[in-house]
């Protein structure tokens, strides 16, 4: 069995479910990836926000209907939000350094 690996691109559309709902081109993603650092979550998290801002009414030729996705938008923002803290804090604690030796008080 292979396993399929997404490309950051790849990843980044499916977690914004642009196929569903379609609302960045090709290049927005890229920018909006690369406005955040290249870092999945964190241009998924953006980019749920982006879309919960976005026009709330649905116009279908003269029918105008009120959109709920606001809140899916937002709920699937802090999912991301949560997730790129706690990889962030992870990768902190990660980098951090002990001092595990110490030098002689005699040392100077």
């Amino acid at each position: 069995m292979e396993i399929n690996t997404l490309t950051p691109i790849g990843q980044l559309m499916l977690n914004l479910q642009e196929k569903e709902y379609p609302y960045f081109d090709d290049v927005d993603l890229n920018n909006l990836l690369i406005t955040n650092e290249n870092n999945v979550l964190k241009a998924s998290w953006r980019g749920c926000l982006l879309k919960a801002v976005s026009d709330d009414i649905v116009k279908v030729g003269s029918i105008e209907v009120k959109s709920s996705n606001k809140d899916y938008w937002n709920n699937l923002a802090a999912i991301y939000k949560a997730d790129y803290l706690k990889e962030q804090r992870k990768l902190n604690l990660a980098n951090q350094s002990y001092n595990t030796s110490m030098k002689r008080a005699d040392e100077i």
